[in-house]
């Protein structure tokens, strides 16, 4: 009861402010850009999609620890639990999120070519460094191809235009730890330099797992002349994390941090190298190079404490690309033509509980090139047309304890899209959007493991075909509201059919749907801030025998309720309820849970900032993976405590 209590005073809050206090004049929105669906800087409310922006403020706000926590916080995400760590889910992507999902560092996608664990690892962006993310749900396969029929997460870093530092650390429960400290310094009008560390260790929630963690980056910034930008930068994190499996449910019910029975003792490393160049001859044609390198190293050893067996695997990928994009501003809108060229090997070596040695030895060239218009047919009507082509060359090659093979292949697929928007007013717009997009398997799903040994499948691409219908608006003076109606009906969809670790299938299903509406709205009353999210999805497969089942790691709903307020011009607190619906797992249905955080912050003067919270308040006992008999639990209420300095 006190969990909806407070549920009520969230949604009650907007009539409790006093009449005469002042309002803010029309929010923020009208003010703030966005990049990640058109490639260029655009006003929120002239986007032609349901993009979200989590501002540097709203973080700071939250008192947020990792990126997984800002996107949890959204009702557009949902949060995918697996051995590839938390991983981003939009739009019912559900099991399948990774492939499907494109995460982006300013602009650079960190998605592995190949899943495996933590290969994404979403929280090795230390949330200090971010300026502010951008969320935008389904789509964008014309500007960043394979792969985005969810959507797109754009992680915007932050650059420092003065000279400046910072420190911070916090404190939390399971004694957690964490201090963050960089800076900024301008040489010179066209010379900066910057650099941020960031390190964190923490015991875990369950008993006998803990992990630690150390990131540093550094970038140069040199203006060679008004028409002429370059930037390079370098980033090192490294992860050393002792976990464990599953645990049954019913020794769950007695003991929510027992661990489970195979220990898994693992190292995570990523290695990124990018370099930035940017020529703006004139106000009408600008033309922005990106090339860049990440590797990724994992290594793991794992433990059966029932049995003694254990099984190892040693991972590496690496990927290098090429981005060039230019921009040509006419009279009547904009031209953007781009190319991408990407590269990707992997290697892996794995040892089974069975003793069995496999062995691959992938590599993905990607070559694609794309062109996307915006074309003013009127001063409020805009039509956007976009075609994308991608060719892609694959080299496998499998090696076990008694076979080998090779397998050389050509594939090749297209992405186009057409948006018509309708500026209503100058606070208002409403869209409708088509685009086809596609997923091309990645070099593991080419492979099925059957009793550990390996073999090469005749898996497809996927494709998808996404039909949108939006409005965004002030509903009054102090009221932005975003409502979205999604169709995205998807043929050959890749699916994934595990038995246990050494049998693993992969095959295209016949078709599947997904029906959606996201409604998203942000109330400004003086001191008070409110924000409202709700999602519904409806994902199941169409035809064939499973007929109307629904799709796995996909919840209907999603609602998330916050509330900030400003007690003090010194003083803020802010209140988040979180309901996420049942869903599908494994075969089983998962239970819907919800949660309340509270957080408070005080900030004495403009150098000094503290900060206090709880997170899960009434304690609520949910799982993060849940099976028929196994489970791996959720963290109970905990508590964090911290400080930041800026100077």
């Amino acid at each position: 009861m006190k969990k909806y209590a407070i549920l009520s005073l969230i949604i009650c809050a907007s009539v409790a402010v006093k009449a005469e206090e002042e309002f803010f004049s029309e929010g923020v929105h009208l003010a703030e850009t966005v990049i990640s669906t058109t490639g260029t800087e655009m006003s929120l409310l002239d986007e032609a999609t349901n993009v979200a922006l989590i501002s540097k403020e709203k973080i700071e706000e939250k008192n947020y620890k990792n990126v997984e926590e800002i996107l949890k916080d959204n009702s557009n995400v949902n949060i995918v639990y697996s051995k590839n760590g938390p991983v981003v889910d939009m739009r019912g992507s559900g099991d399948s999120a990774l492939s499907n999902i494109k995460v982006l560092v300013d602009g650079v996608a960190i998605n592995p070519l190949n899943s495996f664990n933590k290969a994404l690892s979403i929280n090795s962006i230390p949330v200090s460094m971010i300026e502010r993310i951008e969320i935008a749900p389904g789509g964008g396969a014309v500007l960043y191809g394979n792969g985005v029929s969810g959507g797109v997460v754009n992680i915007i870093t932050k650059e420092k235009v003065e000279d400046t530092g910072y420190l911070e650390t916090d404190f939390s429960s399971y004694d957690g730890k964490r201090v963050s400290a960089g800076g900024n310094y301008n040489i010179n009008d066209q010379l900066s330099l910057g650099i941020n560390y960031s390190g964190q260790n923490s015991k875990g929630y369950r008993r006998d797992e803990e992990v630690k963690n150390d990131f540093i980056d550094g970038n140069v910034a040199y203006k060679i002349s008004d028409a002429h930008k370059v930037k390079f930068g370098a980033s090192r994190f490294v992860e050393n994390e002792l976990d464990t499996d599953n645990v049954d449910k019913a020794l769950l019910e007695e003991d929510r941090r027992a661990p489970g029975n195979v220990y898994t003792d693992s190292k995570f490393v990523r290695e990124s190298y990018v370099g930035k160049y940017e020529f703006t001859p004139n106000k009408t044609f600008n033309v922005f190079t990106t090339v860049y390198n990440n590797k990724i190293k994992t290594n793991g050893l794992s433990t059966d404490k029932t049995n003694g067996k254990i099984s190892t695997e040693n991972l590496k990928e690496d990927t290098t690309g090429v981005l060039v994009k230019t921009v040509f501003n006419y009279e009547k809108g904009s031209l953007i033509l781009g190319m991408d060229s990407i590269h990707s090997d992997y290697n892996g070596e794995s040892l089974s509980t069975k003793g069995i040695t496999t062995k691959n030895d992938f590599a993905k060239e990607i070559f694609s090139p794309y062109i996307l218009n915006r074309y003013n047919l009127t001063e409020k009507l805009e039509f956007t047309t976009g075609y994308r082509y991608e060719w892609a060359k694959y080299n496998l090659k499998t090696e076990s304890n008694t076979e080998s093979g090779k397998n050389e292949l050509r594939d090749s697929n297209e992405a186009y899209e057409g948006v018509l928007s309708y500026k209503y007013r100058d606070s208002g717009n409403v869209f409708f959007r088509y685009e086809r997009g596609y997923m091309s398997p990645t070099p593991g799903q080419m492979t099925d493991k059957k009793d550990g040994l390996l073999s090469f499948n005749s898996l497809e691409a996927e494709t998808s075909d996404t039909f949108e219908i939006g409005v965004k608006d002030y509903i009054t003076d102090n009221t932005f509201a975003s409502l979205s109606f999604f169709k995205i009906n998807k043929d050959k969809e890749i699916a994934k059919t595990k038995i246990d670790n050494d049998n693993i299938t992969w095959n295209n299903i016949n078709k599947t749907t997904r029906d959606g509406i996201e409604l998203n709205v942000e109330n400004y009353f003086g001191p008070l801030t409110l924000t409202e999210g709700i999602t519904y999805i409806n994902a199941v497969q169409k035809g064939g025998e499973n007929d109307g089942s629904r799709l796995e790691e996909v919840p209907r709903v999603k609602l998330n309720l916050g509330a900030n307020y400003k007690f003090t011009s010194k003083i803020d607190g802010t209140i988040s309820y979180l309901y996420t619906g049942d869903k599908i797992a494994q075969g089983i249905k998962n239970k819907a849970y919800d949660t309340v955080d509270l957080s408070l912050r005080y900030r004495p003067n403009e150098m000094l900032t503290l900060k206090a919270g709880v997170n899960n308040v009434f304690n609520e006992k949910y799982n993060l993976v849940e099976k028929s008999d196994v489970a791996t639990p959720a963290m109970e209420r905990n508590f964090f405590v911290g400080a930041k300095i800026v100077f």
